[in-house]
């Protein structure tokens, strides 16, 4: 939050104490907007929301710890995979034939895990300690997970992991026509046939992501 944003969050706080007959002094009020302030004002809204609303924390008056923890929670919903799930991706990027679909924080925890050779207990490790940090610092800075593709030599696999990250939602297909050659070929090489697979084939992926979009309304 930003200073002049103090106004806004100090009417918020006092309407959350009042449900509970309770008021906070001026210097109260400053520390927990200081406790608050890397968050957005509509972060802090939403999580006084969720505290007022929550059958147990909702008995009782919000503390700078209870809002952090709405915050943290919310934040561990951003996409990033847990270190097991990540590290099973990011080994996979060992194999040059390989493709994977990673974000940054398991591109730079995997780079320091690859300097431990001939330790794959060590590796794991410090890949572990190293992406649990990264999240930790990006989710505290309110950064949103950015997946992108690292191809590798075999072509089938990179369409193959291209069009699974679009499923998974992490990529939009505009993102990943490179892993399509028919969409991309040079005008001498078009193959009319081969064009008309590849954009049902598209069109099947796009029909299966919006079908999976409105199951989830």
């Amino acid at each position: 939050m930003q200073p002049e944003d103090f106004d806004n969050f100090a009417r918020v706080l006092d309407a959350a104490y009042s449900l509970h007959s309770k008021s906070l002094t001026a210097d109260a009020r400053s520390l927990f907007f200081a406790a608050l302030g890397k968050y957005s004002l509509a972060e802090v809204r939403k999580a006084f929301s969720a505290h007022i609303s929550d059958p147990q924390r909702g008995q009782y008056p919000p503390k700078p710890a209870d809002l952090i923890a709405h915050l943290q929670g919310d934040a561990s919903k951003d996409g990033r995979p847990d270190a097991s799930e990540a590290w099973a991706i990011a080994v996979r990027s060992r194999d040059e034939a390989e493709t994977v679909c990673w974000t940054q924080e398991m591109a730079e925890a995997f780079a320091v895990a690859s300097n431990i050779e001939n330790d794959e207990f060590g590796a794991r490790n410090a890949f572990t300690s190293k992406y649990n940090r990264l999240v930790e610092a990006a989710r505290s800075a309110g950064r949103t997970a950015v997946w992108f593709m690292s191809y590798g030599h075999d072509a089938s696999r990179r369409e193959s992991v291209a069009l699974e990250a679009v499923r998974a939602g992490h990529l939009q297909i505009e993102a990943v026509r490179v892993a399509v050659p028919a969409l991309c070929a040079p005008d001498n090489a078009y193959d009319a046939g081969i064009a008309q697979e590849n954009l049902a084939r598209l069109r099947q992926l796009t029909a299966s992501i919006n079908n999976r979009g409105e199951a989830h309304d």
